[in-house]
């Protein structure tokens, strides 16, 4: 074949939009330089390059604004539109453009009118909302689904339930988007049910695909499995897995239990330097070299055993320190103090020190969504060998925590069994198609990116905007959740 007619082959068989030809030189329209057409290896190397990839994503946002602007009606703005979208991902409240000095540096900088806030609110935000919808629902595309679902009570004690899916697609790791956010009068299984089936119905509001869910992670609240096994009515092919990164924080409950002593200290030493500056000037003049004690909270993975795993290091630096205190300047003090003179405690720490120092830094990997099953699976391989090693009066009780957290996660098996599929092994699983297993390469088994959208919505109420309505909330919400790495 001539080479002309090589080069016109690869602009038909890729489409226009990605390369052209001049009858002697083959061009990528999309990256604007010159492809190496000798060779079609090197023409599909071109195409599955990161910097290809990016300045596709890159056009194709592009592209998408442009048409988002040109369906804005004549009497709206882009300009408007654009700023309503970097204060809401920006976290900057929509009422802050009243301010005489943001107006002004609009005006001197930007040349161009401020709206009022209201137009923004009521004109451009639902917009806003409107296309991250809309991006959501071309990034899934044709792929198959897992959704992640948990509930969390606001300051204002509204029951909040939040919906987060992804693609589960053999060939790329998952990106997790919060598709709803809803309001619910109580939280049961029926509830949950049905904010579940409200964002599918987001997703595919020409009609929910039962065959596409596959995969639903949550905690391991009974309300929850309750009503993972309703839904297994509509879904048939779905597994639901509760959290692993939640089981673990379990585990570490049941060994906070099992050492009072450690958890007093960790209390109290805590209370003692919590916003006291010169307690903490004394610290830092006596050990300058080593950290402030850490101040864990409870319902954070894994921070009470990162504090045990500090004194288990610092714990005679930190003694000589509490020592050097006024007993009668505060109960804590005298609690450390007396606590510290206890012979047991060293033995607690050390016990702590040698079967569980590794713990945080599995909970920290657990806390990563884009990695493959494979490497997730691996580390539940490495929990199961730490705990089993594990020696002592208190590693029984221990061992059987792990075991009914295993037992109680009968998704989890599953997972295990689909992940020995994708290294070769042999499987009984006969509900799921060759695709549909492959597909599972990147499915995540903890709900940390559902975490995650709490943490922001609890950043979006601050104490100066409970006015919020409701669905202002969720739209300001849904689209500071999925800004498509423009923070990258």
């Amino acid at each position: 074949m001539p080479r002309s007619a090589v080069e016109v082959q690869y602009v038909t068989d890729f489409g226009p939009d990605c390369f052209s030809t001049d009858g002697e030189v083959l061009t990528c329209e999309v990256c604007g330089k010159p492809v190496n057409a000798t060779k079609k290896y090197y023409v599909q190397q071109h195409i599955n390059g990161s910097g290809h990839a990016r300045r596709l994503e890159a056009r194709q946002s592009l592209i998408e604004e442009r048409s988002l602007s040109l369906s804005l009606s004549q009497r709206e703005s882009g300009f408007s539109f654009d700023l309503c979208r970097m204060m809401v991902e920006s976290n900057i409240p929509l009422f802050k453009v009243q301010h005489s000095s943001f107006a002004n540096f609009m005006q001197k900088y930007c040349k161009n009118e401020v709206p009022n806030h209201t137009t923004l609110r009521k004109t451009y935000l639902v917009k806003l909302y409107q296309e991250t919808i809309e991006k959501i629902r071309s990034s899934i595309g044709q792929d198959r689904i897992w959704i992640s679902i948990d509930e969390t009570t606001d300051v204002k004690g509204q029951f909040v339930v939040n919906t987060v899916i992804g693609c589960l697609n053999a060939q790329r790791p998952s990106f997790p988007f919060l598709i709803n956010s809803e309001i619910v009068d109580r939280t049961n299984h029926t509830t949950v049910a049905q904010a579940f089936m409200n964002a599918l119905v987001i997703l595919w509001p020409d009609g929910v695909h039962h065959d596409r869910v596959l995969l639903c992670v949550s905690d391991a609240a009974s309300y929850m499995k309750k009503a993972g096994e309703a839904l297994r009515v509509l879904f048939p092919k779905l597994i639901h897995v509760t959290c692993l990164a939640h089981g673990i924080h379990r585990l570490c409950e049941e060994i906070r239990g099992l050492f009072p002593r450690v958890d007093s200290l960790i209390a109290n030493v805590k209370k003692v330097f919590l916003k006291a500056p010169a307690r903490i000037h004394t610290f830092r003049s006596i050990a300058p070299n080593v950290a402030l004690p850490p101040e864990p909270v409870i319902t954070r993975w894994g921070t009470w055993l990162t504090a045990a795993l500090y004194y288990a290091t610092h714990f005679e630096v930190v003694r000589e320190v509490v020592n050097q205190l006024d007993s009668s300047g505060a109960v804590a003090i005298a609690e450390s103090q007396n606590i510290m003179r206890d012979s047991r405690l060293p033995s607690d720490l050390a016990f702590i020190a040698t079967n569980f120092a590794n713990f945080p830094v599995f909970i920290k990997m657990l806390e990563d969504t884009s990695q493959p099953l494979h490497d997730t699976v691996s580390l539940l391989r490495d929990i199961e060998r730490c705990v089993g090693a594990i020696a002592g009066s208190r590693a029984s009780p221990i061992k059987e925590k792990f075991q009914r957290i295993l037992h109680s996660n009968p998704g989890l098996s599953i997972m295990c069994e689909i992940e020995s599929s994708h290294q070769g092994g042999h499987i009984s699983l006969t509900d799921f198609s060759i695709e549909e297993l492959a597909s599972f390469r990147y499915a995540p088994i903890v709900s940390v990116d559902v975490e995650r959208s709490f943490s922001t919505y609890k950043n979006l109420l601050s104490d100066r905007r409970h006015s919020l309505t409701v669905e202002n909330a969720k739209f300001h919400l849904i689209t500071m959740c999925n800004n498509f790495g423009r923070d990258s």
